[in-house]
């Protein structure tokens, strides 16, 4: 892997993102990566615009990184992860779930768009682009909450960061105990769902 593996976390309040960032982290430590996290969040209440930063690699000093920098853009919602795609740097992959749930503050620019129309604009801004039917996957899983765990699935398919017995040890750690059994069963969706389409 290269010397450090920037991803970019685009969500709004309630679906998850910051409990994906956390599993990611615990993750990366498992697996002995040096990790950073950093969240910058939107109004307090639910639905508010979250974003999360995480690197991971052999020697993280800062939790930040700058528009154009990142490898891997998930996103648990279609119009959090527009406004997010400066972020991506050349030959990175957004990963991003077919979930439009707008942000109490994101402008009206996209309000009047259907699914269809956001996936397509994505689309055409990036072509490295991945969309997942995560909440269909979640349901599938059990839990339609555990979109974020479906989307973590795909992500590591695609970029085999990190090991999967580590990552099962962190959902174990990170999530309620309830939570625990469907979420490991939508990150496996999320990574067959990859497999399955190569």
């Amino acid at each position: 892997m290269k010397k450090v593996v920037n991803i970019l976390i685009a969500s709004v309040g309630g679906q998850g993102g910051l409990t994906l960032s956390r599993v990611i982290a615990r993750a990366s430590v498992l697996d002995g990566f040096s990790v950073k996290t950093a969240e910058t969040l939107g109004m307090s209440q639910r639905y508010g615009s979250v974003v999360s930063y995480v690197r991971v690699g052999s020697s993280v000093k800062s939790p930040l990184f700058e528009p154009g920098e990142a490898d891997y853009i998930l996103g648990l919602e279609l119009t959090e992860t527009l406004r997010r795609l400066h972020y991506i740097s050349e030959g990175g992959v957004v990963i991003v779930a077919d979930e439009y749930r707008p942000s109490y503050t994101q402008s009206t620019k996209y309000s009047s768009l259907k699914t269809s129309d956001l996936v397509n604009e994505i689309r055409s801004l990036w072509l490295n682009t991945i969309v997942i039917p995560a909440r269909k996957l979640a349901g599938e899983a059990g839990n339609t909450r555990a979109l974020n765990m479906v989307i973590l699935g795909a992500f590591n398919a695609i970029s085999n960061l990190l090991n999967r017995k580590s990552i099962e040890r962190a959902i174990n750690e990170v999530l309620p105990s309830h939570a625990v059994l469907t979420s490991i069963r939508a990150f496996e969706l999320g990574y067959m769902y990859i497999q399955q389409a190569r």
